[in-house]
């Protein structure tokens, strides 16, 4: 689950992160190259890898194998090269909320058209629908207030303090959440998960 919970916040984070026209070209070849792998055999981890080398850094990501001391090998086993380290950063730091809304309705036809039908329902479909479900429940507003007053701001405790709010039970979601709050652009993401969940729904 945490794997796909990546995925579907590099989807996000793709469609709110041009800054200009060159970043919007970048941006899309990141997704296109994430969903290529997702693909793939082996395409959870080959993604997860790819995401974390690619996008973020050791600092912010210290429990990531690719990107420790001990990772020239899981780089060699997913097609990663030193000079991807890092390459997507600046690329995908935007996360307005409005841009992630204009951009969505400009692009959701090709990322939709990227993303079949067979890969979402195997890779996202369950993830999608839980966190949309944890959105939507009576506790959510209670457990956000907890967690907001356990940590004021994401960083590498934000799952433990979301695992003592829930009791470990939905503490990924509320991670998720928690950090497209602080965004504040977690609005926006509801509806485009939603609008995800009716759209293959029908497929």
């Amino acid at each position: 689950m945490k794997r796909s919970l990546v995925i579907i916040s590099c989807l996000i984070i793709i469609i709110s992160s041009v800054v200009a026209a060159e970043k919007e070209d970048a941006g899309l070849l990141f997704v296109k190259t994430l969903i290529e792998k997702a693909g793939s055999e082996n395409g959870y981890v080959n993604a997860l890898r790819y995401f974390q080398y690619t996008a973020t850094t050791a600092k912010n990501n210290p429990s990531s194998y690719v990107l420790s001391k001990w990772g020239k090998e899981a780089m060699d086993e997913s097609g990663l090269k030193p000079s991807d380290k890092g390459k997507y950063i600046s690329v995908l730091s935007s996360r307005k909320s409005a841009r992630i809304e204009k951009l969505w309705k400009e692009n959701k036809e090709e990322l939709l058209n990227l993303f079949p039908a067979q890969i979402y329902n195997e890779i996202l479909k369950d993830e999608i629908d839980s966190l949309i479900s944890f959105r939507s429940s009576p506790e959510y507003a209670a457990m956000m207030k907890k967690m907001k007053a356990k940590s004021k701001r994401p960083g590498v405790k934000t799952i433990d303090h979301a695992g003592a709010v829930t009791g470990w039970s939905g503490y990924k979601q509320l991670a998720f959440w928690y950090r497209r709050d602080f965004e504040k652009n977690d609005k926006v993401v509801f509806e485009i998960l939603k609008e995800l969940k009716a759209y293959y729904s029908q497929q």
